[in-house]
């Protein structure tokens, strides 16, 4: 009899577990996913108004084309288009088969050649202190330091970033080129802006999305840079950015812009200053966006780019006679004041 009611113990427990399973996965639909997926971005990403995106027309376009007989394959792409819609580099959807990532469709050029940098300005001779590139341009009897950060990803410590300064201390001005450089981490940031700064200054403002409606955002919080090191450079410096220059990099032409000495030259930055979240489908897919928005000190909102202050674009011309325009207007304005 024991061993009777063990069995059935045993066929109840599976039972019940299968019962348990099939009722969840019967949750987890095209349908459920998708309604998931739109309902979670209305309420909690950032730019529906500053971009113009009508998220209720999106919504009509895509539920039409859910199916209950679909394939994840299927399911995935549909997704990813409605996420795409939202047109911002920092929207991903990630299943165990892809990622999906929204492509930028730019008429500008790259306006960017490492090649021509090197073999033109800096020649292969250039210095490596940890991720930072840095080399003498010397031009008309005029020294000029070269920096070149080619990823946020890459740490920059204390160290790397004060022998580059003191390298350069007696220059008639700096170069710091962020040309295609697609962010990474913050924290490097503040390691090298509070090198160019001679005071505490107010850099931007953030705010979180903190409701359902799409201008539901809490209270700003005021950013500030301070100066960091026993030296900070407050010549002339010439900062360089292309449409390459995404996310961290973007935020970090906010704090430059902030600060007297420094000219922003070359192109409007990518953008990306919101702060991407990420959260979880039922199917156990990830997704995230921004849910934060950033201002600079004047409320100006450049979500999808921050201009220069002076706009130049490489001539193709020019490229293969071995010209970067970009460089050579830096290179003006540190020696013709």
């Amino acid at each position: 009899m024991k061993k009777i009611y063990f069995a059935f113990l045993v066929l109840t427990f599976f039972t019940s577990c299968e019962k348990i399973l099939i009722e969840k996965d019967s949750q987890v639909t095209p349908e459920a996913n998708f309604k998931a997926l739109w309902h979670t971005a209305d309420e909690k990403y950032s730019f529906f108004k500053y971009k113009g995106i009508d998220w209720n027309e999106v919504y009509s376009r895509y539920y039409p084309q859910i199916s209950e007989n679909m394939t994840d394959e299927q399911l995935f792409d549909l997704l990813a288009n409605m996420l795409n819609e939202l047109k911002d580099g920092h929207v991903n959807l990630t299943s165990p088969f892809n990622i999906s990532r929204y492509a930028f469709n730019y008429p500008n050029p790259e306006n960017f050649n490492y090649r021509l940098l090197k073999d033109n300005y800096i020649g292969w001779d250039y210095n490596i202190t940890g991720p930072l590139i840095n080399a003498f341009i010397e031009r008309d009897g005029h020294s000029i330091g070269y920096i070149y950060y080619g990823s946020f990803s890459r740490n920059v410590s204390s160290y790397n970033i004060d022998y580059v300064i003191n390298r350069f201390w007696n220059t008639d001005g700096i170069i710091l080129d962020m040309r295609s450089n697609g962010g990474g981490s913050v924290s490097n940031i503040r390691t090298i802006a509070g090198r160019f700064t001679d005071k505490r200054r107010l850099v931007y403002t953030s705010s979180l999305k903190n409701g359902p409606g799409h201008d539901d955002f809490g209270k700003p919080a005021a950013v500030y840079v301070n100066p960091l090191g026993s030296k900070h450079y407050v010549g002339k410096v010439m900062f360089l950015t292309n449409r390459g220059s995404f996310s961290a990099t973007s935020f970090f032409s906010l704090i430059m812009k902030a600060l007297p000495n420094v000219t922003q030259i070359g192109d409007t930055t990518g953008g990306g200053l919101g702060s991407p979240t990420g959260f979880e489908l039922p199917n156990g897919w990830a997704y995230r966006f921004s849910c934060s928005k950033t201002l600079t000190p004047h409320g100006e909102n450049f979500e999808n780019g921050v201009p220069p202050d002076i706009t130049v674009w490489m001539n193709p011309g020019h490229e293969t006679e071995g010209i970067d325009d970009i460089m050579e207007r830096a290179i003006e304005e540190i020696i013709n004041p």
